[in-house]
């Protein structure tokens, strides 16, 4: 796995902390936090990879894929009621199309839809850490993203495959929680604005929705989650860069065999600035 996401693991540690009054907040979740950096996938530069925008998804296995984030029937987990679990289910739906699909965000960098779902603790903890010096802890980089002006989508339909289920969890401080597991594909078919070259940018996201129950009638959700995005250029900075076909690549050059972007299971060992097939 190739993730780009910095501090989103270690947010149920800052909530855990933060009740508990301990004062080493910062520095534990710098430690933590440290190993996230990484960079993305970048792909191998193919002889082509233009996107048919009438039917933008053809010839890949996208275009089996579903167009939006489908909700389980809820049911008891543990401690936690099927009202509970429902309420987990569609709050985590809201939180990825939030962050997925909802272009103002994933274009324009308006992320304000994606905050509206966050609450108390969690909310203090994502505004506090806007714009971190530390890349590991800037919560810039827990929304998706793209670089102002590198990209305009291509329709209006955004392909999804994956799945996300509810289980009982316990975190490293012995808090138990809701964890609401999520594994999906997500697919933008995307151009350089004002320009015919066009692709379909795949994103990877691995992680969990944590709900914990901090006192009152609802759950307090805390995106824990990391991804990987290709093809984009491997550059240090809390938003991504697609690496158009004709372009070379920027920031650090990607390294070893060509792998599958679809592939949830390959993205889970893919290396840092990892080659990518043509998507």
């Amino acid at each position: 796995m190739s993730p780009r996401t910095s501090a989103a693991p270690a947010a149920a540690l800052a909530l855990a902390l933060a009740l508990s009054g301990c004062a080493q907040t910062e520095e534990i979740l710098h430690d933590l936090a440290a190993d996230a950096v990484a960079q993305n996938p970048v792909q191998a530069v193919p002889d082509h990879d233009q996107v048919d925008r009438d039917a933008p998804f053809a010839g890949s296995p996208a275009e089996d894929y579903g167009e939006g984030f489908d909700v389980p029937e809820a049911e008891p987990v543990g401690s936690f009621s099927a009202a509970q679990v429902a309420t987990a289910y569609a709050t985590t739906r809201n939180l990825l199309e939030a962050v997925y699909l909802d272009e103002d965000a994933v274009f324009d960098g308006d992320n304000s839809e994606f905050t509206s779902l966050l609450s108390g603790q969690s909310l203090k903890w994502y505004m506090d850490n806007l714009g971190n010096e530390d890349p590991a802890l800037d919560t810039r980089r827990i929304p998706f993203n793209l670089t102002p002006g590198t990209a305009e989508p291509i329709g209006d339909v955004v392909k999804v495959d994956g799945f996300m289920r509810a289980e009982e969890a316990r975190d490293d401080q012995g808090w138990d929680y809701l964890s609401v597991a999520t594994e999906y594909t997500i697919v933008h078919p995307v151009a350089r604005p004002g320009d015919a070259v066009s692709m379909r940018l795949v994103t990877t996201h691995l992680g969990e929705v944590g709900f914990y129950d901090v006192g009152g009638d609802a759950l307090e959700a805390w995106p824990l989650w990391q991804r990987s995005v290709a093809p984009a250029h491997c550059l240090e900075e809390p938003t991504f860069t697609p690496a158009y076909p004709d372009e070379r690549p920027q920031g650090e050059r990607p390294k070893g065999a060509p792998q599958d972007a679809y592939d949830r299971e390959e993205a889970r060992d893919m290396e840092d600035c990892g080659a990518i097939q043509d998507t």
